[in-house]
């Protein structure tokens, strides 16, 4: 969502070059005076109400709590429930701080409904998001193994120096190293997966493929309208998990280090001999 709102901002200053074009002499400064009224009445509204909340100095309607390096941002009448994941916060954050060796702090937001998870600037019927300042958690799910597994995305794409982690890493790593610091192995567990993998079953064979733009797309589709979201969740774990278990943290840390240096698959031959597919091919014959 916010490469798309940095498309629009372009597209939105050349719009405006173009129409400053076409007036008058006379008439220009009159015309840049509406246009820049015009963005910041539309920032303005973005900050107070939109994608950049957690980041506005004026959070109306919400208050916050902090402790240990986090902070939550929560609606002002929510204050237990906002300590409660306050404490689940500071257990996820632990679990990232671990893997990515470092200490960090993190914002969390919590949204009540899908329309503000929505304009927050996340996809509205998830439990959460990871977004370049902080995660954002739906009251109502609100785990500490969902706010870890929102936490790796942000410390992952916070790896680039552009925050573009969805697009340098494939989905399944992404998601699967989420869905293991946040210890979610409550998704389909290698039986399930045994079964899907039978003629006519719903494993992916071609997750590996699920890169790009593209393969944020198909995620999107085949976790929420394909296959299911307990058994993506539930592949992409146990395929982190046998990586791990395989051949170790270090190896799946180094990994991480040679991004953005180098591109994914690449990085994965370097560090563990093989490619993303043949990887895969091997977790399939452990099942």
């Amino acid at each position: 969502m916010y490469i798309f709102f940095a498309l629009l901002a372009v597209w939105a200053v050349f719009d405006i070059y173009r129409g400053w074009r076409r007036e008058k002499p006379d008439n220009r400064s009159r015309y840049l005076g509406k246009s820049f009224l015009g963005i910041a009445a539309v920032m303005t509204a973005l900050f107070l109400f939109g994608p950049f909340f957690m980041v506005s100095p004026l959070k109306l309607g919400y208050a916050s709590l902090s402790d240990r390096g986090v902070v939550v941002y929560y609606p002002s009448a929510h204050q237990e429930k906002a300590r409660e994941i306050l404490a689940m916060a500071q257990w996820a954050l632990d679990q990232n701080d671990k893997f990515y060796r470092k200490e960090t702090k993190t914002k969390v937001l919590v949204a009540i409904s899908d329309l503000d998870m929505l304009r927050f600037g996340v996809y509205p019927k998830g439990n959460g998001g990871g977004i370049p300042w902080g995660v954002v958690v739906r009251e109502s799910r609100a785990t500490a193994n969902i706010i870890a597994h929102e936490m790796s995305h942000k410390n992952l794409a916070n790896t680039s120096f552009i925050n573009a982690g969805p697009l340098l890493y494939p989905r399944w790593f992404d998601e699967g190293l989420a869905n293991y610091l946040g210890k979610m192995d409550y998704y389909d567990k290698l039986p399930e997966l045994r079964q899907e993998l039978q003629p006519g079953g719903r494993y992916r064979r071609d997750i590996t493929k699920w890169t790009g733009i593209g393969g944020n797309i198909t995620w999107i589709y085949q976790t929420f309208y394909g296959a299911g979201a307990r058994l993506i969740y539930g592949q992409t774990y146990q395929m982190t998990k046998y990586l791990f278990d395989t051949y170790g943290e270090e190896k799946v840390y180094g990994l991480i280090q040679r991004i953005p240096q180098i591109p994914f698959a690449r990085a994965f031959a370097s560090e563990f001999g093989m490619t993303p597919e043949a990887f895969h091919q091997e977790f399939i014959d452990r099942i």
